[in-house]
């Protein structure tokens, strides 16, 4: 080899780090310069790489998802309230039950769109994109130019975050927020930059009116700042002065420095404190004139702590125990109980502590069992897989075609991101902000409930150690140093401890599947497609049915009545008729479903279970006209035609509001019993009522016929046409008939 080449090798080759030189070259931070392309192009590379992922995700998901439009549970009760501020606002009286920036902002979306569900979606994505620059742009306060890339990256590509942003749901806009705030804060404190500090206060105060939970976070930032201003006041004194004079003028510069680090510390403090109170007191002072309480941002709190903290909580299922499984009926039956309980009635901040004094008492009078569950809720945050609470996140991701892209997730992040933080832990005063938030935000999730939406906002955090982790992981194995065995028996251990969970997301899978053919089932029913609803409604029952899980009983109820309802009008009694009889209650559903399935018994003839069904009806709802029309129906099929019209009588009244299948009942009551002429007035008056047209007409052109009056049937028959489908064999038929009579 000639020297010229043993040269060009020698520059080719990548000089060998020692251990301590190559955690260096991971630490050498160079902040982002405003001026410098390189560094632009990397922030864009990041944002780009977002950005172009949640653009395919948002194409496909509006394409093959048919709840894209149809928002449920939370995202439900997001767009309601925004459209509530669209249309002018209901005045409040009583305080926020959640933090109102987001309805805000999305009322804000909906102003500019018309109430576009789309529109609303695409600027999530935006801002989900922005997010990644964010924590890129934190990185590079922090470390390399290389980790800062791969941090960036992990959130860009991070798949959750890009599904979240899909729903109208907060933690789009509060995670935005949040990393706003981390990255201003983390460069103000370190160039003690008060602008940058009141700014990230400012972006961290939006984001608690977002989502309060984030208040446990606020003390570890002037732990921070104080960390920071000590690290400063370390350095070593000059050992002398310019003449050299001893050094114990130096006792006295030290003291000089602590002083001004001290004064520093407060001033910082002060001003992000201010920063932080500034989007916060204007909610706090609004909730306390219209409930004459204190509530900072919003009073769920207390409903949320007992969701988790009671004896039958499974540490992830949503609602209260007793309550409806819906929103708005899980919202309203809470506030009964307490006001139940109390005898009163009560303001949301008294709901509040109400529900909180129960989660203590639980704890306080079952410790071990308490105890437990709050292992199993520490197992659940940190386990790998993504437990809903809205829409079954796998599901929905596979429903939009996303299934085969391989993205990074919990299960790979979070266990780099425990190797990050082992690495890092040397410089844990410096990043104590970032310790904290994790530790912090996960213990404020843990003691109420646990679900991948709240667990969703540290993972900006851990994608910061993760990157950190990931990168020294390659290194070290490129540079064969002794270090890359050690940080691989970490990832290993804590891929175990993570990943330990998807044997509980195997078994979950079928309850998973079940829910999500009924959201489906909701979204068709929404749209008008019944065949594709009935179509998803049985699915979930089937799935249930070889697979019965305790949660499904959430939502049978709902699956039952569809079900069965959809069925019936199909005319399919004899499926219909064992999913109706399921459905409890004795409310407005139950009545609906009652009818629906006393006309099933009467269609097959089933005199005995049909008068059951319209006498519980009858016992629900006295006076309702349905169970009158029903055992109505139930003397007619017995012979006794003249109970029956002298019932149906009572009910109809042709110069008001009627029943339709009251009156239809009667006018077959009346052409049993031979009364024509009232047959046909009843049928006349039934033909203008919307819907019943053309069954009411046909029933006309047989009564026509039965007197002679060809004419008038024919009449009749024109009419019916008009309302059935062209070239109905049916009519053509009929009309063929009476022409040939004619």
């Amino acid at each position: 080899m000639t020297k010229k080449n043993k040269q060009v090798r020698a520059r080719s080759t990548p000089p060998t780090l020692a251990p301590g030189d190559l955690r260096r070259s991971l630490d050498d931070a160079h902040p982002f310069r405003w001026k410098n392309h390189a560094d632009w192009l990397q922030l864009g590379i990041v944002v780009g790489v977002a950005l172009a992922l949640r653009l395919a995700f948002y194409f496909l998901n509006k394409a093959f998802n048919p709840t894209f439009y149809f928002p449920v549970m939370d995202s439900l009760y997001h767009h309601e309230w925004a459209l509530d501020l669209v249309a002018g606002g209901t005045p409040g009286t009583d305080a926020f039950f959640r933090g109102p920036m987001y309805p805000y902002f999305l009322a804000a979306l909906y102003k500019v769109s018309g109430s576009s569900i789309a529109f609303a979606v695409l600027v999530h994505h935006f801002l989900g994109a922005l997010t990644a620059g964010f924590v890129y742009l934190t990185a590079r306060e922090l470390f390399s130019r290389r980790v800062s890339l791969v941090a960036g990256l992990m959130v860009a590509l991070y798949w959750v975050l890009v599904y979240m942003e899909g729903d109208l749901l907060v933690e789009t806009l509060f995670i935005f927020f949040n990393s706003m705030s981390l990255w201003l804060l983390t460069a103000g404190i370190k160039r003690r930059h008060l602008v940058m500090l009141a700014t990230g206060g400012l972006a961290l105060g939006l984001a608690t009116i977002t989502r309060p939970s984030v208040m446990v976070f606020f003390p570890a930032i002037p732990l921070a700042i104080w960390l920071a201003s000590q690290r400063s006041t370390s350095a070593r004194p000059p050992a002398g002065g310019a003449d050299g004079a001893p050094a114990a003028s130096g006792r006295g510069v030290i003291g000089d420095r602590t002083r001004r680090a001290a004064f520093g510390w407060l001033t910082q403090s002060i001003v992000v404190a201010i920063a932080v109170a500034l989007p916060i007191m204007p909610v706090m002072i609004r909730n306390y004139r219209v409930a004459h309480a204190i509530v900072p941002v919003g009073a769920s709190g207390g409903v949320n702590f007992y969701i988790g903290n009671n004896p039958v909580s499974d540490g992830s299922t949503a609602i209260v125990p007793g309550t409806r499984a819906d929103w708005w009926g899980g919202y309203e039956d809470a506030i009964g109980i307490a006001e139940k309980d109390l005898g009163r009635k009560l303001k949301l901040s008294e709901v509040s502590d109400y529900y909180f004094q129960r989660g203590f008492d639980y704890i306080k009078s079952h410790p071990s069992e308490a105890t437990a569950l709050m292992a199993k809720k520490f197992q659940m945050f940190w386990g790998a897989g993504e437990r809903a609470n809205d829409k079954y996140i796998y599901f929905f991701w596979h429903l939009a075609k996303m299934k085969y892209l391989p993205l990074p997730g919990f299960w790979l992040i979070a266990p780099l991101a425990i190797l990050g933080a082992v690495l890092l832990w040397r410089r844990r005063s410096e990043l104590v902000m970032f310790y904290l938030f994790v530790a912090l935000y996960s213990v404020g999730v843990i003691v109420f409930f646990v679900n991948a939406r709240f667990r969703l906002p540290i993972v900006p955090v851990l994608c910061l150690f993760a990157a950190y982790g990931a990168v020294y992981l390659w290194r070290a194995f490129r540079e064969k140093q002794f270090g890359f065995v050690k940080a691989l028996v970490i990832v290993a251990a804590a891929a175990a401890l993570v990943n330990s969970d998807y044997l509980y997301q195997k078994q979950m899978r079928a309850y998973s599947d079940a829910f999500s053919n009924y959201t489906l089932g909701n979204a068709y029913l929404k749209m008008g497609d019944k065949g594709t609803a009935l179509a998803h409604y049985t699915r979930a029952d089937e799935i249930n049915r070889d697979f019965p899980t305790p949660a499904y009983g959430l939502i049978q109820r709902e699956v039952d009545y569809n079900l069965g309802t959809l069925l019936w009008e199909e005319g399919m009694c004899t499926r219909a008729v064992s999913v109706l009889e399921r459905v409890g209650g004795t409310d407005e559903f139950t009545l609906h479903a009652l009818d629906c399935l006393g006309d099933c018994y009467l269609k097959r003839n089933d005199v005995a279970n049909a008068t059951r069904v319209y006498e519980r009806l009858m016992s629900i709802s006295p006076s309702d006209q349905r169970g009158v029309a029903g055992l109505a129906r139930c003397a007619a099929l017995t012979g006794d035609y003249a109970k029956a019209e002298s019932m149906l009588k009572q009910i109809v009244n042709p110069t008001g509001s009627v029943y339709p299948p009251a009156y239809i009942a009667l006018a077959d009551v009346q052409r049993a019993l031979g009364k024509i002429d009232d047959a046909i007035a009843s049928y006349t008056n039934i033909a203008r009522l919307l819907g019943y047209e053309r069954q009411a007409n046909l029933a006309l052109v047989e009564l026509y016929q039965q007197k002679g009056d060809v004419k008038s049937a024919l009449k009749a028959l024109d009419r019916a046409a008009l309302y059935s489908p062209p070239n109905d064999p049916t009519i053509q038929g009929l009309f063929a008939s009476l022409r040939a009579r004619q």
